[in-house]
């Protein structure tokens, strides 16, 4: 017997996010997870929505929304049109879920979020990342130094034969020299 498991929900890239539910009803989880808030979009398939702003939630937080950069959509006259996702992440990281949420946003341009207003914390991220980058490329550079360094030394010279046509010294003259 074949198993038709089918899994309810909203999948953007390779992540299975929540069934959407209205945004003015939707209480936050008490685990970790990713949100995107949605707006109804005909031109949208296989789900007729659109993801307007991704944002990442801790453990028991009271309001994610307000405290991510999507809080505007609390505050916009149609919110209570707008709908709610969530992506289950309840044993990460902040680390891990601002990945997760970078990668959605790079993936999707949402209309009201750019990576650019990912957050101060995105941006040290980047900085270590481009340090990171700086110090293995100075680790490769001094290496290919050091190996053309070799080139340049001084390589050892064995002794060489005499060139031309040498008389045999006598057995006498030998003797002389001794």
């Amino acid at each position: 017997m074949r198993n038709n498991c089918f899994i309810s929900g909203i999948r953007f890239n390779d992540f299975m996010f929540t069934e959407p539910t209205r945004l003015a009803d939707w209480t936050p989880p008490k685990f970790a997870g990713i949100f995107v808030i949605l707006a109804g979009d005909p031109n949208w398939a296989p789900k007729s929505f659109q993801p307007l702003c991704f944002g990442e939630f801790g453990n028991n937080s009271q309001q994610p929304i307000l405290q991510s950069d999507c809080g505007w959509s609390m505050n916009i006259p149609g919110a209570h049109s707008l709908h709610v996702a969530v992506l289950p992440m309840p044993y990460s990281t902040t680390t891990q879920r601002w990945a997760v949420r970078n990668e959605l946003v790079s993936a999707y341009n949402p209309v009201c979020q750019t990576n650019a207003a990912s957050g101060s914390g995105d941006l040290s991220h980047r900085v270590e990342e481009l340090e990171r980058k700086n110090h293995e490329q100075t680790a490769q550079v001094l290496m290919l130094l050091s190996n053309m360094n070799r080139l340049f030394t001084p390589q050892p010279v064995p002794p060489h034969r005499p060139i031309g046509f040498l008389s045999e010294p006598s057995a006498s003259s030998k003797l002389e020299q001794s």
